[in-house]
């Protein structure tokens, strides 16, 4: 490599360095901002059809903004008057615990024939550890909430603001573009507002579906609560891969920690979450999401932990359609097209797995 190519590398990996670092920095600012903008895609084809009966456009904004705020708020409020009747006694908790611990202290000693004492330390260390990790984790959940007040009330704000300037923002991004490329630029930003409107509604249907799935299956379990823990999991699953493991995880948990004899009910909620997956796998998402997005899972699993590093929970909900934006920009780049071919689920499609394989008509 010469020097020209040293020198054109370094001065990419410093503007990337100081583009990730200032990311991280104006992270309480971008994270409302970019969700707004995604937001304001969800919600353009109503205020668009709104705006068509003759109404104002800022009116026709806020009526649709306000109907999504009272509807989520609604459905808040009453999440969390549902959440704050859940009791949980960190003693009592510790106590099931390590009555239940001991069953497997026996195992290990009596069958495995491991040293009595040196089991017994490393399960108090980790019950230590499980009880103060839970009650910092939801102390922190509390300080989170408190110091996010601004940038949830601050949501409506930008996407009011870019609803309104939309008309304005494309053509301020069509005149700062070369002539030559205005055709390319209009159809990424109309293959942009199709894919990520099509992708975050059907999300957001499916999450609702779940939802209902999941606190019916829990209260057939009979299991406290259910209404709160189907809901939560079914939030989670926002989250790809990782969201899906964390939902049905917290209600095993809350039976292992809350019930006399938990082994037959976590079982029962073992079923019912793949019974679930299952459905949501290969008939929710194909139906209603579809394949819209058409990233590898590989990409979505690195960006996801990149996103988690650079803005936490935030930036793991939407990363993916950070992802589905970057992709359709450089598919219509000639430079960057291999870029886009890397991150897409193009050119594996003779190694993948087919259950049912199509007769050959006669």
């Amino acid at each position: 490599m010469n020097s020209t190519g040293l020198t054109k590398t370094a001065l990419y990996l410093i503007i990337m360095s100081l583009l990730v670092a200032f990311i991280i920095v104006a992270k309480n600012i971008l994270i409302p901002l970019v969700i707004a903008m995604y937001f304001s895609y969800l919600l353009y084809p109503v205020v668009w059809k709104v705006e068509r009966w003759g109404v104002n456009r800022a009116i026709s904004i806020l009526m649709v903004l306000l109907v999504v705020i009272i509807l989520i708020g609604g459905i808040a409020l009453l999440f969390s008057l549902k959440a704050s009747n859940i009791e949980i006694d960190f003693n009592d908790v510790k106590e099931q615990f390590d009555r239940k611990s001991l069953n497997v202290q026996n195992v290990l000693t009596d069958k495995l024939e491991i040293d009595v004492s040196t089991v017994e330390q490393y399960f108090d260390r980790a019950v230590e550890n499980f009880i103060d990790t839970w009650q910092a984790g939801i102390g922190n959940l509390f300080t989170t909430t408190t110091t996010t007040i601004f940038q949830i009330g601050i949501l409506p704000v930008f996407t009011f603001f870019l609803l309104f300037y939309r008309t304005k923002t494309a053509h301020f991004i069509l005149r700062i573009t070369p002539k030559n490329k205005k055709l390319v630029t209009l159809t990424i930003l109309r293959e942009i507002s199709k894919v990520i409107t099509k992708y975050l509604g059907g999300l957001f249907l499916v999450v609702a579906i779940l939802a209902v799935l999941n606190s019916a299956g829990l209260l057939i379990i009979g299991i406290k609560h259910a209404l709160v823990l189907g809901v939560l999991a079914a939030l989670l699953n926002l989250i790809p891969y990782i969201g899906t493991f964390l939902g049905g995880f917290i209600p095993f948990m809350y039976v292992f920690f809350t019930v006399p004899h938990p082994l037959p009910t976590m079982l029962k909620v073992v079923v019912l979450f793949i019974i679930i997956q299952f459905i949501e796998n290969n008939l929710l998402t194909p139906n209603i999401v579809g394949n819209s997005i058409k990233i590898n899972p590989l990409a979505i699993i690195v960006s996801l932990l990149f996103a988690n590093i650079i803005w936490g929970i935030a930036g793991m909900l939407v990363v993916i359609p950070v992802l589905a934006t970057l992709k359709i920009i450089m598919r219509q780049i000639d430079s960057l097209k291999p870029y886009a071919y890397l991150i897409s689920d193009r050119g594996t499609e003779q190694y993948r797995l087919k259950i049912f394989k199509r007769r050959n008509k006669k």
